[in-house]
């Protein structure tokens, strides 16, 4: 008979940061959402699951309404789940087991890493997509790869005489974002962002930050992405265009000078989503090719609250 697992369930204050940071490096599935640095900032207070000398970790992320406690996936967090150092066994039925007994709703995303077969109903498991370009090649190997029509764009782009330059303003960027694109995402509230702001602070210390913005020769700001960088990625947690930018082609111009910049690193370009048509469409005509992770849902709630 198999030996039950070790899992420490730990509050905030209960966690190593040190050692919870350490498996989340030498993790080959490592990502920067699972940091602790990125936790405190984005979920404070968060909880932890832990395997036996943190050979595997887990971030709770929960709140509580109406006093029953719920798991949800924090903002600009695109996946988290079950991080381990190489070659160790993860116990995700325990682990599913255990949640349950705690959170009776969830609704989160685990990485792409995740072992799917070990979670059964009623825990739903459905695919979301991921889109990422490997940066190893030269530019020149990555830009065979472009889609005819994305070629098109960047010929025609030219003509405008983009400007791509660095930018360390972070509030600017994610404030214009707000602006121009908050409406869209109506569950993001102001403290959302003020969140993502903190990371970017801490990031930024850590040289971990990198923004990159296009203007045209009035320095009018066309297109903006600001990129956190890891040991193994480097995201794209926020991508801006104006509507001059659109007409442009100013974020086409963008992320080609990005791909551009660093190409020939070992890093892969995680494009972060995304399963809207157009989005996605413009993500793979760069060559991008989809890394799967997965929602994973359960509703345990009494009724009639479990309608709402």
């Amino acid at each position: 008979m198999q030996k039950a697992s070790v899992i420490h369930f730990l509050r905030n204050h209960e966690i190593d940061k040190q050692k919870w940071d350490n498996c989340i490096t030498a993790s080959p599935h490592g990502l920067i959402y699972a940091g602790s640095f990125y936790l405190d900032n984005i979920c404070p207070g968060w909880k932890a699951l832990v395997g036996e000398n943190y050979e595997w970790v887990m971030p709770v992320t929960y709140k509580t309404k109406f006093g029953i406690p719920y798991l949800y996936q924090p903002p600009f967090t695109q996946q988290l789940g079950v991080f381990a150092k190489s070659d160790v066994f993860i116990p995700y039925a325990e682990i599913v087991q255990l949640l349950k007994q705690h959170y009776t709703f969830w609704e989160i995303n685990w990485n792409y890493a995740t072992d799917i077969s070990s979670i059964i109903s009623p825990v739903r498991v459905s695919a979301r997509t991921n889109l990422i370009l490997n940066l190893a090649a030269n530019y020149e190997n990555t830009v065979v790869n472009y889609e005819k029509h994305l070629v098109r764009k960047l010929k025609r782009s030219v003509q405008f005489k983009h400007i791509y330059q660095p930018t360390e303003d972070f509030n600017k960027c994610i404030d214009f974002y707000m602006k121009n694109y908050g409406a869209r995402t109506p569950h993001m509230k102001r403290m959302d962002y003020e969140k993502l702001k903190n990371v970017c602070s801490y990031a930024l210390k850590l040289h971990m930050l990198k923004g990159r913005k296009i203007t045209n020769t009035d320095n009018e700001l066309l297109a903006a992405a600001l990129l956190l960088q890891d040991e193994k990625r480097m995201y794209n947690i926020l991508n801006i265009t104006t509507e001059t930018g659109r007409k442009t082609e100013a974020n086409h111009f963008l992320l080609d000078s990005i791909i551009r910049e660093f190409s020939g690193q070992e890093l892969l370009f995680d494009f972060e989503g995304s399963d809207v048509p157009g989005v996605k469409r413009f993500y793979e005509s760069f060559g991008a090719m989809n890394q799967p992770y997965y929602m994973i849902r359960y509703n345990a709630l009494p009724w009639p609250v479990r309608l709402f």
